[in-house]
């Protein structure tokens, strides 16, 4: 019974500490303020919504800018009120630099406890992301803006 209480009890750490780590890191990415001018990068508050029939709430994002078409997504969902799930994708922008709106697509694998390979299309700006997902068992969209100040 201990090393069940032991390896339970490790498994919550484990968890709890990747919620710590998006929560502090989207703090400090609102701290600094607003992005430059035009860009995409920051932090954002919105919702997904699963057209399954899986559920849908809150959804919040860190976008980083990893190279001169890329762009690395760390998000975190909230789903049937007080569960959380973090995902991390890439996504390769296919418009033109300079553009108002970035058309990007992306893919991951989130192993089969989570669905399997997931794909996504977006279309990123400097106030939002509208975006939609796909795999196997699922598919719905999310919809982000840059969060309200406090």
């Amino acid at each position: 019974m201990n090393r069940v209480t032991s390896i339970f009890a490790m498994l919550v750490l484990v968890w709890c500490s990747g919620c710590a780590n998006f929560d502090s890191l989207y703090d400090k990415t609102i701290a600094q303020g607003a992005p430059a001018a035009g860009s995409v990068e920051g932090a954002l508050d919105g919702t997904w919504q699963s057209q399954a029939g899986h559920g849908g709430d809150r959804l919040r994002a860190i976008v980083t800018k990893t190279g001169p078409d890329t762009y690395h997504i760390w998000f975190r969902a909230t789903f049937w009120v007080f569960f959380h799930a973090n995902q991390e994708v890439d996504l390769k922008a296919s418009s033109v630099a300079g553009a108002a709106e970035i058309k990007a697509t992306g893919e991951k694998d989130l192993g089969w406890l989570s669905g399997g390979v997931y794909q996504y299309e977006a279309t990123l700006t400097p106030v939002k992301i509208d975006a939609t997902y796909k795999s196997k068992y699922d598919h719905g969209e999310f919809h982000l803006s840059r969060p309200v100040s406090k």
